[in-house]
């Protein structure tokens, strides 16, 4: 069997890294910190949207050099991974929060700006993540984080069969 490519996207604060950690770890996977590379995959650094401004081949270039490394497969965690191309990714989560109260206190606390803020509260309102992972062709999966419980067996139940 390959190594599976498995990419977690959605709105900043609504839990990738957490669930990609538990993920990473139940599976035996490697997990792919973006954080670690963003200077390294970016184009340069955005101080109006205060981030990064990613250079899609050089992410994908990344992955593909992890995923070699990586023994199992390879879980990725990232607002924008929905973004890599189909034909590299086996199974693509998207994780949403109905909540927005809730969403907008966790990006609050992580001191995001007002407009930083508005602009993910939209981006979470009109669902840019999980349209994109559609217009790219992924085979995706939709969690609510406020409604869906035991995320994590469900996927490891689906990537068995």
């Amino acid at each position: 069997m390959s190594k599976l490519l498995l990419v977690i996207s959605g709105t900043p604060g609504t839990g990738k890294a957490a669930l990609a950690k538990e993920l990473a770890k139940k599976l035996g996977f490697l997990r792919l910190d973006l954080h670690d590379y963003y200077p390294k995959i970016a184009i340069k650094y955005n101080r109006a949207k205060q981030c990064y401004d990613l250079n899609l081949k050089k992410f994908e270039k990344l992955v593909r050099e992890k995923k070699k490394e990586a023994m199992g497969g390879l879980v990725i965690d990232s607002h924008v991974a929905h973004l890599l191309p189909k034909k590299i990714v086996d199974l693509c989560v998207i994780l949403t929060c109905s909540n927005l109260k809730k969403l907008e206190n966790k990006l609050r606390q992580r001191k995001y700006s007002k407009k930083k803020i508005r602009e993910n509260l939209d981006a979470e309102i009109f669902q840019v993540c999980l349209m994109e992972a559609n217009e790219q062709g992924h085979k995706v999966l939709v969690f609510d984080v406020c409604k869906d419980k035991n995320i994590v067996k469900k996927i490891k139940r689906l990537l068995k069969h």
